[in-house]
């Protein structure tokens, strides 16, 4: 394979890895919208059943909406919240496209470790799928876990609630 060929060959690696990782920050970004939806919606279910729990009929269904939105909403918190392989003191196995493991390294230990894995193009290569892998492992996984929770919570929470009230006009 001559030269040309393969810098072509990781030229197509990169615009590869490049669009594989804008599509997950893509979903990530949405999944975080969708869990600020969920704080939002709870912070607006809390007062409305708060304002009802003086009704007979709809204090004991207003107070299942009540925990069900705390519930949900602290799930949504989670997703929300960065998520990260816990890394062991000492334990070397460092994700150098990660800013967490970037920063809790002196400068000259990052470009040292980083400089010879950059200027080989299949060290560099797999610098970029180990970032992909820990992109999806550690984070993407555990929000959707979490998202799936807070609207699952939500969404079954409410229906008992509902269940209650409607039991009690009748």
């Amino acid at each position: 394979m001559t030269e040309q060929e393969l810098k072509w060959q990781g030229l197509l690696r990169g615009q590869i890895t490049s669009a594989t990782i804008n599509k997950f920050m893509v979903v990530i970004r949405l999944l975080d919208q969708k869990a600020q939806i969920m704080i939002f919606l709870n912070s607006i279910l809390v007062p409305v059943c708060l304002h009802n729990m003086d009704h007979a009929a709809f204090g004991a269904a207003a107070l299942i909406s009540i925990g069900t939105s705390i519930l949900s909403t602290l799930a949504a918190i989670i997703c929300i919240y960065p998520k990260r392989k816990y890394r062991k003191s000492g334990d070397r196995e460092l994700n150098l496209l990660h800013y967490n493991d970037i920063g809790h390294m002196d400068k000259q230990e990052f470009l040292d470790s980083l400089l010879p894995k950059y200027n080989d193009v299949s060290q560099l290569a797999e610098l970029a799928v180990n970032d992909l892998y820990d992109m999806a492992r550690y984070s993407m996984i555990p929000k959707y876990m979490w998202l799936k929770i807070s609207y699952g919570v939500f969404a079954v929470g409410n229906i008992i609630a509902i269940i209650t009230a409607a039991m009690s006009l009748s």
